[in-house]
Protein backbone atom coordinates (compact mmCIF):
# COMPACT_ATOMS: atom_id res chain seq x y z
CA UNK A 1 0.00 0.00 0.00
CA UNK A 2 2.88 2.37 0.75
CA UNK A 3 4.09 4.71 -1.99
CA UNK A 4 6.61 7.48 -1.45
CA UNK A 5 4.93 10.83 -2.09
CA UNK A 6 7.95 11.84 -4.15
CA UNK A 7 7.52 8.81 -6.43
CA UNK A 8 3.78 8.81 -6.98
CA UNK A 9 2.58 8.95 -10.55
CA UNK A 10 1.32 12.15 -12.10
CA UNK A 11 -2.14 10.59 -12.23
CA UNK A 12 -2.57 11.06 -8.48
CA UNK A 13 -0.28 14.00 -7.83
CA UNK A 14 -1.54 17.57 -7.95
CA UNK A 15 0.13 20.83 -7.06
CA UNK A 16 -0.93 24.34 -6.18
CA UNK A 17 1.28 27.38 -5.86
CA UNK A 18 0.27 29.17 -2.67
CA UNK A 19 2.93 31.87 -2.48
CA UNK A 20 4.42 33.64 -5.46
CA UNK A 21 7.98 34.75 -5.93
CA UNK A 22 7.44 38.46 -5.37
CA UNK A 23 10.50 40.13 -3.88
CA UNK A 24 8.98 40.50 -0.40
CA UNK A 25 8.17 36.78 -0.12
CA UNK A 26 10.61 34.53 1.66
CA UNK A 27 10.00 31.77 -0.93
CA UNK A 28 7.67 30.42 -3.54
CA UNK A 29 5.83 27.56 -1.80
CA UNK A 30 4.05 24.97 -3.91
CA UNK A 31 1.78 22.51 -2.15
CA UNK A 32 1.89 19.06 -3.74
CA UNK A 33 -0.85 16.62 -2.84
CA UNK A 34 -1.70 12.99 -3.32
CA UNK A 35 -4.96 11.14 -2.69
CA UNK A 36 -5.71 7.46 -2.92
CA UNK A 37 -8.03 4.83 -1.48
CA UNK A 38 -7.76 1.09 -0.83
CA UNK A 39 -10.18 -1.49 0.49
CA UNK A 40 -9.26 -0.54 4.07
CA UNK A 41 -7.91 3.02 4.02
CA UNK A 42 -8.36 6.55 2.65
CA UNK A 43 -5.29 8.77 2.32
CA UNK A 44 -4.84 12.43 1.49
CA UNK A 45 -1.41 13.99 2.00
CA UNK A 46 0.19 17.33 1.19
CA UNK A 47 3.77 18.48 1.38
CA UNK A 48 5.31 21.87 0.60
CA UNK A 49 7.93 22.40 -2.09
CA UNK A 50 10.18 25.45 -1.63
CA UNK A 51 11.81 27.38 -4.47
CA UNK A 52 13.10 30.86 -5.36
CA UNK A 53 14.74 31.31 -1.95
CA UNK A 54 17.79 33.46 -1.43
CA UNK A 55 19.36 30.46 0.30
CA UNK A 56 19.10 27.72 -2.34
CA UNK A 57 20.78 25.16 -0.09
CA UNK A 58 18.12 25.75 2.57
CA UNK A 59 15.35 25.21 0.02
CA UNK A 60 16.84 21.83 -0.83
CA UNK A 61 17.15 20.91 2.85
CA UNK A 62 13.54 21.87 3.55
CA UNK A 63 12.25 19.92 0.57
CA UNK A 64 14.17 16.82 1.63
CA UNK A 65 13.02 17.22 5.23
CA UNK A 66 9.33 17.51 4.37
CA UNK A 67 9.56 14.65 1.89
CA UNK A 68 11.04 12.38 4.55
CA UNK A 69 8.54 13.47 7.21
CA UNK A 70 5.64 12.79 4.85
CA UNK A 71 6.97 9.40 3.75
CA UNK A 72 7.61 8.38 7.37
CA UNK A 73 4.12 9.43 8.45
CA UNK A 74 2.53 7.51 5.58
CA UNK A 75 4.64 4.43 6.31
CA UNK A 76 3.66 4.48 9.98
CA UNK A 77 -0.03 4.86 9.12
CA UNK A 78 0.05 2.13 6.50
CA UNK A 79 1.72 -0.24 8.95
CA UNK A 80 -1.21 0.24 11.33
CA UNK A 81 -3.76 -0.15 8.55
CA UNK A 82 -2.17 -3.36 7.31
CA UNK A 83 -2.09 -4.88 10.80
CA UNK A 84 -5.81 -4.31 11.23
CA UNK A 85 -7.56 -3.15 14.36
CA UNK A 86 -10.77 -1.98 15.95
CA UNK A 87 -12.46 -0.64 12.84
CA UNK A 88 -16.22 -0.89 12.74
CA UNK A 89 -17.85 -2.58 9.78
CA UNK A 90 -18.14 -0.18 6.86
CA UNK A 91 -15.48 2.20 8.20
CA UNK A 92 -11.97 2.71 6.92
CA UNK A 93 -8.69 3.88 8.32
CA UNK A 94 -8.18 7.57 7.47
CA UNK A 95 -5.02 9.62 7.11
CA UNK A 96 -5.07 13.34 6.23
CA UNK A 97 -2.07 15.65 6.16
CA UNK A 98 -2.63 19.28 5.17
CA UNK A 99 -0.16 22.15 5.03
CA UNK A 100 -1.19 25.70 5.96
CA UNK A 101 1.26 28.49 5.15
CA UNK A 102 0.57 31.12 7.81
CA UNK A 103 3.38 33.58 7.11
CA UNK A 104 5.81 34.04 4.21
CA UNK A 105 7.34 37.48 4.52
CA UNK A 106 10.49 39.27 5.69
CA UNK A 107 12.76 36.22 5.35
CA UNK A 108 10.57 34.18 7.68
CA UNK A 109 8.15 31.31 7.07
CA UNK A 110 5.51 29.86 9.39
CA UNK A 111 3.86 26.68 8.20
CA UNK A 112 1.53 24.37 10.14
CA UNK A 113 1.14 20.68 9.32
CA UNK A 114 -2.39 19.55 10.25
CA UNK A 115 -2.46 15.77 10.78
CA UNK A 116 -5.63 13.74 11.28
CA UNK A 117 -5.72 9.97 11.69
CA UNK A 118 -8.52 7.55 12.37
CA UNK A 119 -7.36 4.06 13.32
CA UNK A 120 -10.36 2.91 15.30
CA UNK A 121 -12.29 3.88 18.39
CA UNK A 122 -14.82 6.62 19.00
CA UNK A 123 -12.96 9.30 17.03
CA UNK A 124 -9.69 10.07 15.32
CA UNK A 125 -6.76 12.15 16.54
CA UNK A 126 -5.69 15.60 15.36
CA UNK A 127 -2.30 17.27 15.78
CA UNK A 128 -0.71 20.48 14.58
CA UNK A 129 3.04 20.54 13.98
CA UNK A 130 4.36 24.05 13.35
CA UNK A 131 7.70 25.04 11.83
CA UNK A 132 8.90 28.63 12.06
CA UNK A 133 11.84 29.09 9.75
CA UNK A 134 14.30 31.96 9.63
CA UNK A 135 15.42 31.82 6.00
CA UNK A 136 18.42 34.06 6.72
CA UNK A 137 20.02 31.75 9.28
CA UNK A 138 18.29 28.56 8.17
CA UNK A 139 17.18 27.87 11.73
CA UNK A 140 13.92 26.43 12.97
CA UNK A 141 13.01 29.09 15.53
CA UNK A 142 11.54 28.12 18.90
CA UNK A 143 9.48 30.49 21.01
CA UNK A 144 12.53 31.24 23.15
CA UNK A 145 14.41 32.13 19.98
CA UNK A 146 12.04 34.98 19.12
CA UNK A 147 12.48 36.84 22.39
CA UNK A 148 15.18 38.39 24.52
CA UNK A 149 15.46 36.85 27.99
CA UNK A 150 12.69 35.03 29.86
CA UNK A 151 10.50 38.01 30.74
CA UNK A 152 8.40 37.39 27.65
CA UNK A 153 6.83 34.30 29.27
CA UNK A 154 5.11 36.28 32.01
CA UNK A 155 4.04 38.88 29.43
CA UNK A 156 2.47 36.21 27.19
CA UNK A 157 0.82 34.56 30.21
CA UNK A 158 -0.76 37.90 31.14
CA UNK A 159 -1.94 38.63 27.60
CA UNK A 160 -3.42 35.15 27.23
CA UNK A 161 -5.30 35.37 30.51
CA UNK A 162 -6.64 38.81 29.65
CA UNK A 163 -8.03 37.32 26.43
CA UNK A 164 -9.64 34.48 28.40
CA UNK A 165 -11.28 36.91 30.82
CA UNK A 166 -12.52 39.17 28.01
CA UNK A 167 -14.03 36.27 26.05
CA UNK A 168 -15.80 33.95 28.54
CA UNK A 169 -18.09 32.51 25.87
CA UNK A 170 -15.12 31.31 23.83
CA UNK A 171 -12.84 30.17 26.64
CA UNK A 172 -15.24 29.26 29.44
CA UNK A 173 -14.75 25.53 28.84
CA UNK A 174 -10.99 25.48 29.55
CA UNK A 175 -9.87 23.02 32.20
CA UNK A 176 -7.00 25.13 33.49
CA UNK A 177 -5.36 28.51 33.19
CA UNK A 178 -3.17 28.60 30.05
CA UNK A 179 0.52 29.19 30.63
CA UNK A 180 3.68 29.18 28.54
CA UNK A 181 5.57 26.00 29.40
CA UNK A 182 8.65 24.30 27.98
CA UNK A 183 6.33 21.95 26.09
CA UNK A 184 4.89 24.92 24.16
CA UNK A 185 8.15 25.96 22.49
CA UNK A 186 7.02 24.77 19.04
CA UNK A 187 3.30 25.44 19.38
CA UNK A 188 3.03 28.81 17.67
CA UNK A 189 2.97 30.46 14.29
CA UNK A 190 3.12 33.98 12.90
CA UNK A 191 0.61 35.90 10.81
CA UNK A 192 0.67 39.37 9.26
CA UNK A 193 -0.96 40.67 12.45
CA UNK A 194 0.84 38.91 15.25
CA UNK A 195 1.91 35.80 17.11
CA UNK A 196 -0.58 32.94 17.50
CA UNK A 197 -0.11 30.47 20.35
CA UNK A 198 -2.02 27.21 20.11
CA UNK A 199 -2.77 24.25 22.32
CA UNK A 200 -3.48 20.73 21.06
CA UNK A 201 -6.82 18.99 21.68
CA UNK A 202 -7.01 17.73 25.27
CA UNK A 203 -4.30 20.18 26.42
CA UNK A 204 -6.84 22.65 27.80
CA UNK A 205 -10.26 21.25 26.94
CA UNK A 206 -12.17 18.26 25.60
CA UNK A 207 -11.42 16.75 22.18
CA UNK A 208 -14.47 18.16 20.38
CA UNK A 209 -13.34 21.66 21.40
CA UNK A 210 -10.42 21.22 19.04
CA UNK A 211 -7.39 23.49 19.04
CA UNK A 212 -7.35 26.45 21.41
CA UNK A 213 -5.65 29.55 19.95
CA UNK A 214 -4.59 32.93 21.30
CA UNK A 215 -3.52 35.73 18.95
CA UNK A 216 -1.11 38.32 20.32
CA UNK A 217 -0.69 41.59 18.41
CA UNK A 218 2.87 42.53 17.48
CA UNK A 219 2.36 45.87 19.20
CA UNK A 220 2.00 44.08 22.55
CA UNK A 221 5.29 42.18 22.27
CA UNK A 222 7.47 44.29 19.98
CA UNK A 223 9.72 45.48 22.80
CA UNK A 224 10.42 41.90 23.88
CA UNK A 225 11.35 40.52 20.46
CA UNK A 226 14.99 40.12 19.56
CA UNK A 227 16.12 43.05 17.39
CA UNK A 228 16.49 40.82 14.33
CA UNK A 229 12.84 39.74 14.59
CA UNK A 230 11.28 43.16 14.98
CA UNK A 231 11.23 43.16 11.19
CA UNK A 232 8.27 40.76 11.40
CA UNK A 233 5.90 43.42 12.69
CA UNK A 234 4.08 45.61 10.14
CA UNK A 235 6.02 48.76 9.39
CA UNK A 236 4.16 51.98 10.09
Amino acid sequence: MHNSLARLSAAVLTAAVLCGCASHKAATITIESVEYETDTAEVYAERPEFSFMKNRALAGELNASYEKETDDALAAFESIAQDGGEIRAGNKYVFELRQDVKYNENDFISIVSDIYQYTGGAHGSSTWNARNIDTVTGDDVLLDGLFEGDDYKSVLDRLIWEEVEENPDEYGDLWEKPQIKDSNQRDFYLTDDGLVLFYQPYDLSYYARGFVEFEIDYSDILGYLKPEYRRLAPQT
